[in-house]
């Protein structure tokens, strides 16, 4: 499948993954990766596929997209609750998601006053509360510290193990031991 914009071009060749399972994306800035989870999470409309006997299954997807801002007009638990009633208050979700990001400590904060790094973790929690097929999280690690870098990967790791397929765009190594099962280059 390929799409251009502009006078940059992707072209992704015909690929498989299992339940379960993480993939990383990594490499420099503007060689496609954004664009590829985009397609994936059918934002983007593809320009062509190639080969007549290639079907591109569909599925339901949760995607944190690369920028994310807060723009919701209530608290952090209006925002769960209106948006991933079902998962906030299941209490694995709790313990395995809400509870290493620190949401609860968000929770009666208003949305639009949050920092970068508070509402990144509010971003991650919302895509892993969304029932989905496969999690595209676009540079989960945007704003955060080393320390909850480190948390984020491991509760990614824990819930997509527990949970679904996933795949994430990253542009460093550096927790790479903590998540990855395959890395693209």
């Amino acid at each position: 499948m390929t799409k251009t914009q502009g006078n940059f071009k992707l072209k992704v060749a015909e690929g498989e993954f299992t339940d379960s399972q993480i993939v990383v994306m990594l490499d420099k800035n503007g060689t496609g990766k954004t664009t590829f989870i985009q397609m994936l999470a059918g934002l983007l409309k593809l320009d062509s596929v190639e080969g007549s006997d290639v079907e591109i299954p569909e599925f339901n997807v949760s995607y944190k997209p690369q920028k994310t801002s807060p723009k919701f007009q209530s608290t952090v638990r209006m925002l769960l609750h209106q948006k991933i009633r079902d998962s906030y208050m299941h209490p694995q979700f709790m313990s395995d998601v809400m509870k290493p990001l620190l949401i609860e400590q968000l929770m009666d904060q208003e949305v639009v006053n949050l920092s970068g790094r508070e509402f990144q973790r509010v971003a991650l929690t919302l895509c892993l509360g969304k029932p989905a097929d496969i999690y595209l999280i676009d540079e989960p690690s945007a704003y955060l510290d080393s320390e909850q870098r480190i948390v984020a990967s491991k509760v990614i790791k824990r819930f997509i193990l527990w949970r679904k397929r996933f795949i994430r765009a990253k542009k460093v190594k550096k927790e790479l031991t903590l998540v990855f099962c395959y890395i693209i280059f």
